[in-house]
């Protein structure tokens, strides 16, 4: 998720509302280059990945089609429908479920990698305990999560919200052993030079607490 909003949405109603007037500022319809970096160079095996706050699927249609059962959650009905057609139209096998993650994180089975482009950088901004609940629910030792994340070395106006490097560490080095922290640029149509952001790849060790 990258882009500019004047207010950061909160709640399903409010994110069916930023879809509803069409393409929101995050949504370019190709899959992340830097999701397609980490692959290329991790060679995770495939197996069971969860997708956080999928929108409207590009991504999680691009993991399927490298081989990996992706189960992809959003709470916007229109982000899921618009996500359900996209993976029909390229046969794209992926379980969609529209929902609160954090409800639905009591229910689902761990996963062997869980992404996000946007859901830990908005979501820390309430809770990050929550978040720390959710990702200890849904990982088992050697599980890996990938986020990536708005860099607060990015002084420009707009953009996605934003968390230092250290922040990341101190929060997520909670649960997670740091793999990999880098910069990269986020896409952006309203940005030509896009923003800066973190990829932040983590591994749980064999033993954590939060």
């Amino acid at each position: 998720m990258s882009g500019s909003l004047n207010h950061r949405p909160s709640s399903p109603s409010e994110w069916d509302a930023v879809y509803s007037f069409g393409t929101p500022p995050w949504d370019s319809g190709s899959p992340s280059k830097e999701l397609v970096r980490v692959l290329d160079e991790q060679k995770f095996t495939p197996g069971p990945v969860l997708e956080l706050g999928c929108g409207t699927g590009t991504n999680a249609v691009y993991m399927t089609k490298r081989g990996f059962e992706i189960t992809a959650i959003d709470c916007s009905a229109i982000a899921i429908e618009r996500a359900r057609q996209r993976a029909e139209q390229q046969n794209a096998l992926i379980n969609f479920i529209l929902g609160d993650a954090f409800e639905l994180a009591k229910t689902l089975s761990p996963f062997s990698l869980i992404f996000d482009i946007g859901f830990y950088h908005s979501i820390r901004e309430r809770s990050v305990s929550k978040h720390l609940d959710l990702l200890w629910r849904l990982t088992i030792p050697g599980s890996y999560y990938l986020t990536l994340a708005g860099n607060a070395d990015d002084k420009s106006e707009g953009g996605p919200p934003r968390v230092s490097e250290s922040e990341v560490r101190n929060e997520l080095g909670r649960l997670f052993d740091v793999v990999q922290i880098r910069e990269f640029v986020f896409d952006s149509p309203n940005r030509p030079e896009g923003y800066l952001g973190w990829s932040c790849l983590m591994r749980r060790p064999d033993t954590a607490g939060v």
